[in-house]
């Protein structure tokens, strides 16, 4: 999958961003189950992620932290499943780096938005090729507390159809 994302992130694909009101991936129920259920006090990294009630998803899990500068995230976390994706750990590595700069303006407007809304927001992109969908991910992103217990962060469920 690691040419894929050399394709993808290397501009050879258009990629399509959608805003949804509900997500259709088989594995969401768990994560939306996760956000329906959060202690009164928000989602504490350390505390309540890792759970049980998200460790099947763990895979498909990201983690972003802004930067001080406010002009770009750093994954914090990278699961298996995004790291087989990249066909590398992008823990510790930046948007900017991973990501096709074409894509970059909504990608971080809308962490930017979930850390400031304090609200999820569920995007659909498409990633195309001429007429071909090369490939279709559902987000789900949720703002969480960050290890320090004050600053805000992004848990990003990823699901590949």
């Amino acid at each position: 999958m690691d040419r894929l994302a050399d394709w993808i992130e290397g501009g050879m694909t258009h990629s399509e961003f959608v805003r949804i009101d509900a997500l259709t991936h088989p594995n969401a129920t768990a994560a939306l189950k996760f956000w329906d259920e959060r202690p009164s006090d928000g989602i504490h990294i350390g505390r309540d992620v890792p759970s049980r009630m998200i460790a099947r998803l763990l895979s498909h899990v990201a983690i972003y932290e802004p930067l001080p500068d406010g002009l770009d995230f750093r994954v914090h976390l990278a699961g298996s499943g995004i790291r087989h994706r990249f066909g590398r750990d992008i823990t510790g590595e930046t948007m900017s780096e991973i990501y096709s700069p074409n894509d970059m303006p909504v990608r971080f407007k809308t962490l930017l938005e979930v850390t400031a809304s304090n609200e999820p927001r569920m995007t659909r992109i498409i990633h195309r090729a001429g007429k071909v969908d090369v490939l279709k991910i559902e987000l789900l992103q949720l703002p969480v507390v960050a290890p320090n217990g004050v600053d805000r962060w992004v848990l990003t469920f990823v699901f590949y159809f």
